[in-house]
């Protein structure tokens, strides 16, 4: 079961539908981002920044919602998993189909890698009996806007704090 999880892992992990929205995604940052101004360099701070900027750009749910497949949405959620990826080591995730019926399939997401399972124990009422943390970053884009002004993005860093057993 723990070999069949580590391939399909893999298959998640590197497939052409993520690696082309990753690199379209990277490629729109590096050559005409649509964020405002320079700095921008992947630490916690920078996300204060970009919620900063999202809620000057959208003032409600609904509008980023509108908004979901544009430019600026996607290098956003881009730039948010990308914080994941690089002070975490975090790593990409995306069904290599699309199943918008699918939990966590439709969107791409950052999860621990399968190899750092340990570190992240599943709650005694998990069924999956898998603790690591799955952020989708479009979807808390959004929550920005459901959740209210005392949740932040830099709060779904938390998750990669380890919980005690």
């Amino acid at each position: 079961m723990e070999e069949q999880r580590r391939r399909d892992e893999q298959e998640w992990a590197d497939n052409p539908r993520l690696n082309a929205w990753t690199a379209a995604q990277a490629a729109v940052f590096e050559t005409r981002s649509p964020f405002d101004g320079g700095g921008w360099d992947f630490g916690v701070r920078s996300l204060d920044r970009l919620e900063d900027l999202l809620r000057r750009r959208f003032a409600s749910y609904e509008d980023i919602l509108a908004a979901h497949d544009t430019e600026f949405v996607g290098v956003a959620a881009w730039y948010l998993g990308e914080v994941h990826v690089r002070l975490h080591g975090a790593q990409w995730q995306c069904g290599p189909d699309p199943d918008p019926r699918g939990p966590g399939n439709h969107e791409p997401y950052v999860t621990v890698p399968f190899d750092r399972a340990c570190e992240f124990p599943p709650a005694d009422d998990d069924p999956d009996e898998d603790g690591r943390p799955l952020t989708v970053p479009l979807h808390e884009l959004e929550a920005l806007f459901l959740r209210g002004p005392g949740c932040h993005l830099r709060d779904t860093l938390d998750r990669y704090r380890p919980r005690e057993r």
